[in-house]
């Protein structure tokens, strides 16, 4: 089932019973407007307002069809949730039941009229009977639905439904129920049908969603309906259960060419915190001074006790932390597949991160609509924090990258501390990052040494980032590589 383009029928497939009376009301207005002027020519004044009596409600009529969905969601919120419904057979039955009884009071035979209108009520009555059956058999029946929370864009997950009948003797037959997923101007209503559920018993049923595209995602209102026992009926009520779905982005693979740019990043540090003299990890051993050290390593004292020139030295006794820095800066070159592509390399890199280390302070930086920053201790609560926060940010034209880095260089860092800077401007992002970095920082190669920037052109995402499914078709494809994408269908289902 696709949601982007979705195929729609011209006319709906069914009708309220309001619409239904709405259009008779209307009829039997234009119907008296002709019929009462003719019989009773002491009423021709009274032609204009059923004529324009009829058109009003034939107006309203008309409007409550369009504007359908937004007129049950004002009913939902007024406590209005009972509602019939008319299926094409049953549109076509009270058709039917409308021939006879205009037939039966337009008819010149009153013993022919009599007739009709007695087959008229022997349609009515199991038009009515239908009704009620189905009023009795959703009564009293409860439903819950059971969801994961959070679920990553693309994979498939399961969504029970549990329907429980509490009448003591009357079963639940043929019971619809439609539930509503709603997000980022998509609405999808998947069904799940339970044909019999007996006295004081619970059935459950489930349907299977696929959702492409990250965000948040809201579930509900539940509508429960049925058409038994002669299906010329719908009647039903709406169960506002409302429940929230964060769909993560996609997690991808690095490749190679990340790992060079890593590699590079970490040569460039250490040269740029050996000139510095900066040393942030674990005292190792004094030893003699060697051409290249860093004359703020010298050890004065043992220089004097052994009288040449003695420099400390340090053992790097942990990994390198690695800050996640995303400007999602809004360009006509940053398409939606490439926006999609650059959160999933970010929610990667921070995925990454943690499955190396299990503790310690981990850190991201969204620069979208609104500047998130998340400093979290914790490889499990950082993950689950940074993807959610990923699957919601929403690029724009006024992202604030200048804030970010500011923000950054105003904050604390170790020397071990390592950016990366994923932008659809990566020139822009260069020139501000060496501005702030020299004017807040006394050196400004603490920032710019320990900073890599990776532009959101194809090229070079395809270079350092890939989906699993895109390399399964790559080496299937004998080599082939195309630029990674994120799959055009917004949902499917099963």
């Amino acid at each position: 089932m696709s949601a982007d383009n979705p195929k729609r029928a011209m006319m709906p497939v069914s009708f309220g019973a309001n619409n239904i009376v709405q259009l008779l009301s209307a009829g039997a207005c234009f119907l008296a407007a002709f019929v009462i002027p003719a019989n009773y020519p002491e009423l021709a004044g009274t032609q204009y307002i059923f004529i324009g009596l009829g058109i009003v409600v034939l107006v309203a009529a008309v409007l409550s069809i369009v504007f359908h969905r937004w007129i049950s969601r004002v009913y939902q919120r007024i406590g209005l949730r009972s509602r019939m419904l008319l299926p094409r057979e049953g549109m076509v039955y009270l058709g039917i039941m409308l021939v006879i009884a205009v037939g039966a009071l337009t008819g010149g035979n009153p013993d022919t009229g009599n007739m009709l209108l007695l087959v008229f009520g022997m349609m009515a009555g199991p038009f009515v009977l239908n009704g009620w059956v189905v009023v009795a058999m959703l009564a009293r029946v409860q439903i819950q639905r059971t969801h994961p929370s959070t679920v990553p864009a693309g994979a498939f997950f399961s969504v029970e439904i549990l329907l429980r009948n509490d009448k003591p003797f009357l079963s639940s037959r043929l019971v619809e129920v439609r539930d509503v997923i709603e997000g980022l101007s998509v609405r999808e209503e998947p069904t799940v049908t339970f044909v019999r559920v007996g006295p004081k018993e619970e059935r459950s049923g489930q349907y299977e969603l696929c959702i492409r595209k990250r965000g948040l995602y809201l579930l509900g209102p539940i509508r429960i309906s049925s058409r038994f026992p002669l299906g010329i009926g719908e009647r039903g009520h709406t169960i506002s259960s409302m429940s929230e779905l964060v769909v993560h982005p996609a997690i991808g693979r690095l490749l190679p060419g990340w790992k060079r740019r890593e590699r590079e990043l970490a040569e460039s540090m250490t040269r740029a915190n050996a000139k510095m003299g900066i040393f942030d990890d674990d005292f190792h051993s004094i030893r003699e001074y060697r051409p290249g050290d860093s004359s703020r390593a010298i050890h004065w004292r043992s220089s004097a006790r052994h009288g040449q020139i003695m420099v400390k030295e340090h053992q790097q006794h942990r990994e390198a932390e690695l800050i996640v820095l995303l400007d999602f800066f809004q360009t006509p070159e940053f398409t939606d597949e490439l926006q999609e592509i650059a959160v999933s390399l970010a929610a990667t890199l921070c995925v990454e991160q943690t499955r190396h280390t299990s503790s310690g302070t981990y850190r991201l930086a969204i620069a979208g609509k609104e500047l998130q920053s998340l400093e979290v201790t914790g490889a499990g609560r950082f993950r689950d924090a940074a993807l959610r926060a990923l699957a919601v940010c929403q690029p724009s034209k006024r992202a604030p990258l200048a804030e970010m880095l500011l923000t950054l260089c105003q904050g604390p860092m170790s020397s071990n501390s390592r950016f990366v800077l994923i932008t659809s401007r990566p020139e822009g992002a260069r020139l501000l990052s060496e501005s702030i970095a020299r004017d807040t920082m006394k050196n400004e190669a603490q920032l710019t040494s320990r900073l890599v920037i990776l532009s959101c052109e194809a090229t070079v995402l395809k270079d350092v980032f890939a989906f699993p499914e895109q390399l399964a078709a790559d080496s299937v494809a004998g080599g082939e590589t195309v630029a990674g994408g994120v799959p055009q269908e917004m949902f499917s289902h099963a």
